[in-house]
């Protein structure tokens, strides 16, 4: 139980600042399509 959660918690992370660096790269242009792959990766992923 315990290290599902420091799993989660580093996943997370890692998925965050990719997000972070993705959306800084793209901002301004294809917002909406940032999205749309945010959350497709977010179900690879396995966290939606």
């Amino acid at each position: 139980m315990n290290m599902k959660f420091v799993k989660g918690i580093v996943i997370g992370g890692i998925a965050t600042a990719g997000a972070m660096m993705m959306y800084k790269e793209m901002s301004g242009r294809n917002k909406r399509h940032m999205v749309k792959k945010g959350k497709q990766f977010a179900k690879k992923m396995g966290i939606l």
